[in-house]
């Protein structure tokens, strides 16, 4: 790491050095992209409203709410999981 900064001198380099892994990265991540998903388990640690855990938009984008009202949605995923699968009430 430190050859990569600094000059034969051993003087740290004053410019910007490219990346050469990062464009390999986000090539990876748009291929991956569609094969990539939350691992729910019990859902205690997903927000309901905020993550997005099942689209790539949290659903709270797609409810227009004052942001008062929002504070008071605190649901985690876990709220709507039983024994039997979804318990999502009808009135959401």
């Amino acid at each position: 790491m430190q050859a990569k900064f600094t000059n034969k001198a051993g003087d740290i380099i004053r410019y910007h050095k490219k990346s050469t892994i990062w464009p390999g990265i986000k090539l990876a991540a748009c291929i991956n992209r569609p094969y990539m998903g939350w691992i729910v388990g019990n859902g205690v640690n997903i927000d309901f409203w905020r993550d997005t855990w099942d689209t790539e938009i949290p659903l709270r984008e797609y409810i227009e709410m004052p942001q008062s009202l929002w504070k008071r949605c605190t649901a985690r995923l876990n709220n709507f999981i039983s024994s039997d699968g979804w318990d999502i009430p009808s009135d959401i």
